[in-house]
C-alpha cells in the first residue's frame, strides 16, 4: 500500500511539472488560432511567455506578453496579466489588461488600449471614403461577461488629436471626441453625446456578431465649407440640420 501512495505522489508531481514546463508554442499548435489571426514566434510557457507579433488583418500587436497568476488557480478563478507593445511608442498599438475567468464567466479590469486610428480604418465599413489620424484610447474599468456578450461594462473611449480628411481632400482638426462605454441588453455599446465640432452623436453596438453604427452628424457652421459640401455624400438633413448615418 505504501508503494501505491508513493507512486501516486510521484505521478501527481510528474503531471504538475509537466504542466508547469508546458511550452506555450505547443499549446497554441494544439488549440489552433481563430480565422484571420497570425502569430509570430511564441516563447515561454503557459505561465509566462511572449509572442513577437500578433496580427489580425491589418492590425498588429508587437511583443505580446502574458503572466498567469498561479495562486489564482487555487481559487478556481485563473487570472492573467496581458501587455502588448510599448507605452512610449506612440505610432504602435499598446494594450494592457487583467483578465480572470470564474464560474460567472470572464472578467476584465483596468484594461487600456491605445491604437493609431489609421490602423483601425481598414477594419470598418464606412459610408464615406475618408482618411483619419490621431489615437483611439479605450479604457475599461470593469467588464463582466454575460449573455450574449456582457452583463456589465464601465469605461470610455477617446479619439485624441482627431484629424479627418473627407472626400474633398482637406484635413480637418477636430481636437478630441469622447464616448462612454456601457452594456445594454447584454451587448457592449459606445455612445457619443454630440458635444464635438462635427456634432457627432452616434451609438455603436455589436448586433448579430457585427458592428453597427447609427446616429447623426451636424457639423458646426465654423468648419470649412468643404465639410458642409461633403455632407452631400451622407444624404439629406432633417429639420434640425442633422444628417443621419447608419452602417
Amino acid at each position: 500500500m505504501k508503494y501505491w501512495k508513493l507512486a501516486l505522489v510521484a505521478l501527481v508531481a510528474y503531471l504538475f511539472f509537466l504542466l508547469y514546463l508546458l511550452p506555450a508554442a505547443w499549446l497554441v499548435h494544439w488549440l489552433g488560432l481563430p480565422a484571420g489571426m497570425q502569430l509570430g514566434q511564441v516563447q515561454g510557457t503557459i505561465w509566462q511567455g511572449s509572442v513577437t507579433v500578433a496580427q489580425y488583418q491589418n492590425l498588429q500587436l508587437q511583443q505580446l506578453r502574458w503572466q498567469l497568476n498561479g495562486w489564482s488557480l487555487l481559487r478556481l478563478a485563473p487570472q492573467i496579466k496581458i501587455t502588448a507593445g510599448s507605452v512610449g511608442e506612440r505610432e504602435q498599438p499598446y494594450a494592457t489588461a487583467s483578465i480572470a475567468y470564474s464560474f460567472s464567466g470572464l472578467n476584465m479590469q483596468q484594461a487600456l488600449l491605445r491604437l493609431p486610428v489609421s490602423q483601425l480604418l481598414p477594419l470598418l465599413e464606412l459610408p464615406l471614403p475618408v482618411a483619419a489620424s490621431g489615437e483611439l484610447m479605450v479604457e475599461v474599468q470593469d467588464f463582466q461577461q454575460g449573455k450574449p456578450w456582457c452583463s456589465s461594462l464601465a469605461g470610455n473611449a477617446s479619439w485624441l488629436d482627431a484629424r479627418l480628411q473627407p472626400p474633398t481632400g482637406t484635413w480637418l482638426e477636430l481636437n478630441s471626441i469622447v464616448a462612454d462605454l456601457r452594456c445594454e441588453q447584454g451587448s457592449p455599446v459606445l455612445v457619443t453625446d454630440g458635444n464635438n465640432s462635427l456634432g457627432l452623436a452616434v451609438t455603436a453596438a455589436v448586433e448579430n456578431n457585427r458592428l453597427t453604427v447609427s446616429g447623426t452628424l451636424k457639423p458646426e457652421a465654423s468648419l470649412p465649407q468643404e465639410v458642409h459640401q461633403a455632407m452631400k455624400f451622407v444624404g439629406r438633413p432633417d429639420a434640425q440640420g442633422r444628417y443621419t448615418i447608419r452602417f
